[in-house]
């Protein structure tokens, strides 16, 4: 499925950003045990799912190898990833949306009217529900809603609706997107071959009101077919498809890979990202490298490393900022941002 989007005469900007990032640095072989405090009947209910969940994946994984997983047998994954081992995945999530709010200077942001929750791996409790969580503790004008499942490529989706929701709404003034990942035993933080996964969470704020901020100038997103992505494998990247995106979503925005400022790869694998930004013709210079948030954050990681690179520049207007990242079952995305430092 392919789902380009011109999202050029639509005004609401990406205003803020904030993160969440564990100080703590292990192996991805390392089991981090569960907080003490979650250590209840819940837990043993919730450890039966995830046990579960593992037998049904081991169930439907190909008993032969393919090539795409193949072709990835060189790539290299990282050393040490950043764990949280006290907080629970909305405890950072949460986190990360009020570090945003307490750091803007706009009173009205105190209060968002629409709350968009990007999650894959677990909750530790069963009965909890991250976007009905941070609509409780924050007060949001409206039901929230979560995307999940799509891994790296939740953020672009999170965008390309909340900017459909805020072309459709004029009332819909504020959509605070929050993603967060964190992985628990009995899962494993590596990816075969692919990439290790590390904790984290992230937020960002998007408001049609005046002020400077990034516009979503246009996004792509590309999902495979359930039943051929189920039967090639369990974890793959489509580096094909996902060149193939990136070069849309430039060609969309009449942009040459050398107009593109800064770069946010995912941050899956080195061998990857050099992969894809060759095959693309993306300058190596203008990659950001963020070395702050070890690991991959699956649906976190590219809103956390926006947040690395935003905080680190002084922008002038219309530079801009080319996002892409990939789903461990084939999805792709990639996003441009332009910087407007006047009122919309």
């Amino acid at each position: 499925m392919s789902r380009p989007t011109d999202l050029t005469g639509i005004e609401p900007r990406i205003v803020a950003t904030a993160r969440y990032i564990p100080s703590a640095r292990t192996s991805p072989d390392t089991c981090v045990e569960p907080h003490s405090a979650v250590r209840c009947v819940r837990e043993t209910v919730m450890q039966a799912v995830y046990a579960d969940t593992l037998r049904w994946r081991d169930s439907i994984a190909p008993l032969s190898g393919n090539s795409r997983l193949l072709s990835q047998a060189g790539f290299a994954t990282t050393d040490l990833v950043a764990t949280e081992s006290s907080l629970t995945l909305s405890d950072m999530a949460l986190t990360a949306a009020r570090t945003l709010i307490a750091a803007s200077p706009h009173a009205e942001d105190a209060v968002v009217d629409q709350i968009i929750v990007c999650a894959t791996s677990f909750e530790h409790d069963l009965a909890l529900s991250c976007a009905c969580r941070l609509h409780n503790a924050l007060g949001s004008n409206r039901p929230p809603f979560a995307i999940g499942q799509l891994h790296g490529v939740s953020l672009v989706m999170a965008l390309e609706t909340a900017m459909a929701m805020m072309a459709a709404d004029t009332q819909l003034s504020t959509i605070l997107i929050a993603a967060a990942e964190r992985w628990r035993a009995p899962f494993s933080r590596r990816v075969g071959v692919l990439t290790a996964m590390g904790d984290g969470a992230a937020a960002l704020l998007i408001a049609r009101r005046p002020r400077p901020g990034w516009r979503v100038r246009h996004l792509t997103i590309r999902t495979p077919c359930p039943l051929f992505s189920t039967a090639i494998g369990t974890e793959y990247i489509d580096t094909a498809t996902l060149a193939n995106v990136i070069h849309e979503t430039c060609t969309r925005a009449e942009l040459r890979p050398a107009e593109i400022d800064w770069i946010v790869p995912a941050a899956i694998n080195a061998a990857l990202s050099h992969e894809v930004n060759a095959r693309c013709g993306l300058p190596a210079e203008h990659v950001w490298n963020d070395e702050d948030a070890p690991g991959y954050l699956g649906a976190a990681d590219i809103p956390a490393r926006l947040d690395g690179l935003l905080r680190s520049i002084s922008p002038a207007n219309r530079q801009r900022v080319l996002a892409w990242s990939a789903g461990l079952q084939g999805q792709a995305g990639c996003a441009i941002l332009e910087y407007c430092g006047d009122a919309p």
